[in-house]
């Protein structure tokens, strides 16, 4: 009796233990889940060096000649001549020439108008001075009578025109504005001078600005744009008469030397 009791008994425990056998057996079996493999970084491109780019020249659009009329003023009479100028200098602006004249202790700008060349100001761009607004004396062409400062209007090129010649922009600029003061103040193409050609004391503008194809084009009366960096006067350097023709002629030469304080000798 107690066998056979034994008997099943025994079956069913081996039953449990394969059972639990095969449970072990797979879970030994079994493969660990495998993660995903990580994903993998595209290489980053190598960082652009950054370079500066190199300073352009700005060109100006044509500015209306209503721009040019002395703000609640009337055109004064005291205009007779024009005498024209270069700074002397790679770059510039009304604003810069203003305040190195108040440094030399000048009152204000000593020109009326300055026409930029694209480094400083626009390429062409014609700049009013305070003087031209006021239609007041010129601080820019020093003569013993200072006939030139009290009755010639003050055009300043910026650049240097003993080594090159003023930009075409810069030319056809000139041209439109001294057409329009001609007009304006009935000054004869003949009186359109140089700072040079007045006092014979500094080389200003240089012998590289066209000055003769300047007047054949206002005597012209062609187009306002005739007067181009190709077609530009270029005159042979003159011989100093008074040992004093080699002067650069730059922004602070024999222009307005006397002006303190805002006064002009004369």
């Amino acid at each position: 009796m107690t066998s056979l009791l034994r008997t099943p008994m025994l079956a069913t425990l081996l039953g449990a233990a394969a059972v639990v056998s095969c449970v072990s057996e797979q879970t030994v079996t079994q493969l660990p889940r495998q993660e995903p493999p990580p994903r993998r970084r595209q290489p980053s491109s190598p960082s652009r060096v950054q370079r500066t780019p190199a300073p352009t020249m700005t060109a100006q659009r044509p500015q209306s000649h209503a721009t040019w009329f002395p703000v609640g003023r009337r055109l004064s009479r005291r205009w007779t001549t024009i005498v024209l100028h270069h700074s002397a200098t790679p770059r510039g602006s009304a604003r810069l020439f203003d305040r190195e004249h108040r440094d030399k202790g000048w009152d204000e700008l000593g020109y009326h108008f300055v026409i930029g060349n694209g480094v400083g100001s626009g390429d062409g761009q014609i700049e009013v001075g305070p003087r031209w607004n006021k239609q007041k004396h010129g601080a820019h062409c020093k003569t013993p009578s200072n006939y030139y400062n009290e009755h010639g209007i003050g055009i300043c090129l910026v650049g240097d025109f003993t080594t090159h010649r003023p930009s075409a922009r810069q030319l056809a600029s000139l041209n439109r504005l001294v057409r329009f003061l001609c007009d304006r103040c009935s000054i004869a193409p003949a009186r359109v001078t140089t700072h040079g050609a007045v006092t014979r004391k500094t080389a200003c503008p240089g012998r590289h600005f066209p000055i003769s194809a300047l007047r054949r084009a206002l005597a012209d009366k062609g187009p306002a744009d005739v007067v181009t960096a190709s077609t530009a006067f270029t005159a042979p350097p003159r011989r100093a008469t008074t040992g004093l023709w080699a002067s650069p002629g730059g922004i602070g030469s024999q222009v307005g030397a006397d002006n303190r304080s805002g006064r002009l000798s004369r």
